[in-house]
């Protein structure tokens, strides 16, 4: 599955633990300098912008690399539907 920075207002986000629950290796941010911090220090598959973000559209353009920013109505299941779509080959990894 991906592993992904999820920039969003709060933590910890119920939205985080959901996607873990789908096997998604998950990293919760606050500030884009964490985002970025956490993108420098993993491989990170993909940054994940909650609704909730103020200013997501200008700080979407400041990273590189897939991003996606969330509508309000996103839940844990489209997210993990379009990550699916964007790395294929993952496979779950059982613990």
């Amino acid at each position: 599955m991906a592993a992904v920075v999820l920039l969003s207002s709060t933590s910890p986000s119920k939205l985080a633990t959901d996607l873990e629950i789908f096997g998604h290796r998950i990293w919760q941010a606050l500030d884009v300098s964490e985002v970025l911090f956490l993108c420098e220090q993993h491989s990170v598959d993909a940054v994940i912008i909650a609704h909730d973000v103020e200013h997501s559209e200008a700080i979407e353009k400041q990273l590189r690399g897939i991003v996606m920013r969330l509508e309000k109505s996103a839940n844990a299941t489209y997210i993990d539907t379009e990550l699916s779509n964007l790395f294929p080959g993952r496979t779950l990894r059982i613990q």
